[in-house]
């Protein structure tokens, strides 16, 4: 696909895109960035028509926000997207860490932790939607600095096919616990976690962010029952969707030795004791 490989710039906004995305962004971080972020949507969303390059974060991204609501975010209001979250992995993590991003959507989580880690450092990022997947690629590839593996498929208890439901409004909260949601589905490979793991070779995880809309349970709790212990993250931020959840994963990763230090909006967030 073209914008998985073209180079950063062939994508460049209009002069009148630029000027109302710096201007949503100006007021970012503040009082008023949300309302300035409304309004730029209205402005500029009813005439795109694919992606955009945009420096976020001092990164170059390739962000297309018509369907995600991440991509929304990155585009206008960057600084309100998981910033918990964001200083925690900046203050845990270091030059040469390991991040594994299970449910990478376009890489936001990845793309933060790129410049932290640096080019001795390692990603791993699972993602298997196709549309956001093609913009993941792309963010990797307009970063060739980041030491990044990309997993085309889903995350789940054994290897297999399984129907993939996507929403849409939010292609970035597709999922595989809900099928039928969505107004699409789409058939995925699913490979167990620690599979994956073990095809990279790591030796270790600092730090493993997990977010796929209620499957995390069916991610997570089989890598920790086969997983060495050292390969074990010893920072696990997991999306609060436990309605969706079939296990008490929250007790099980208790039960493992993790303690919960952070809850957000969003997610709790786990560090082995």
């Amino acid at each position: 696909m073209l914008n998985e490989v073209s180079p950063f710039g062939t994508f460049s906004p209009s002069a009148f895109q630029s000027r109302i995305i710096s201007l949503a962004r100006g007021f970012d971080p503040g009082p008023f960035s949300k309302f300035a972020a409304s309004v730029g949507k209205r402005l500029i969303l009813p005439g795109l028509d694919g992606p955009l390059d945009l420096v976020t974060w001092g990164i170059k991204t390739r962000i297309d926000p018509r369907r995600n609501v991440t991509e929304k975010r990155l585009m206008f209001s960057p600084s309100r997207f998981e910033p918990e979250e964001r200083d925690l992995l900046r203050r845990e993590l270091k030059a040469g860490d390991v991040f594994v991003d299970v449910g990478a959507n376009v890489g936001a989580y990845s793309l933060w932790v790129g410049p932290i880690i640096g080019p001795s450092g390692r990603i791993v990022a699972i993602e298997p939607q196709p549309s956001v997947l093609a913009r993941l690629r792309a963010n990797f590839a307009l970063n060739p600095e980041f030491n990044a593996q990309i997993f085309p498929c889903g995350a789940g208890d054994s290897n297999g096919v399984m129907t993939l439901s996507v929403g849409s409004d939010n292609e970035g909260g597709a999922s595989l616990a809900t099928v039928g949601g969505g107004a699409d589905q789409v058939e995925i490979a699913v490979r167990p976690l620690l599979n994956m793991i073990e095809e990279t070779r790591l030796e270790r995880i600092d730090a493993l962010k997990i977010d796929i809309e209620g499957y995390e349970d069916r991610a997570l709790l089989p890598f920790f029952a086969e997983a060495a212990k050292s390969l074990w993250p010893r920072l696990l931020i997991l999306e609060r969707s436990e309605r969706d959840w079939a296990s008490d994963l929250m007790g099980a990763l208790t039960q493992s030795g993790y303690r919960q230090t952070l809850t957000t909006k969003r997610n709790y967030v786990m560090q082995l004791a």
